[in-house]
């Protein structure tokens, strides 16, 4: 994968967080110039910090290689969300939640 390919992908997975470069820029402790350089494909992005960039991005460090989200990916993720929860309260809130959003969306499919 070449670097304009990469970036791109990284500034999908901002952009579906609503997350700025800036935003970015600060949680991976890089400038904004960096930000849009890597996503430019102007600027290499060390193969070391996707896993960095992954987590920030609430992405699997696979996305960078193999494009969208698989479904396995995305209950990892959700699996991931639910544990870092910090309370057994938290957690049950959080499975209310996406049964009431599941329920809602297969009553409007």
């Amino acid at each position: 994968m070449d670097q304009a390919e990469l970036g791109l992908r990284i500034r999908r997975a901002r952009d579906r967080v609503g997350m700025s470069q800036e935003e970015l820029a600060r949680l991976v402790e890089r400038d904004q110039k960096a930000i849009s350089e890597y996503e430019n494909g102007r600027r290499k992005l060390p193969a070391t910090e996707l896993p960095t960039f992954a987590l920030v991005l609430g992405v699997p460090v696979s996305y960078f290689f193999e494009g969208e989200y698989q479904v396995d990916d995305l209950a990892q993720l959700l699996l991931q969300e639910f544990h870092a929860l910090p309370t057994p309260d938290d957690k049950q809130t959080a499975i209310q939640a996406v049964r009431l959003i599941s329920d809602t969306i297969k009553r409007h499919s």
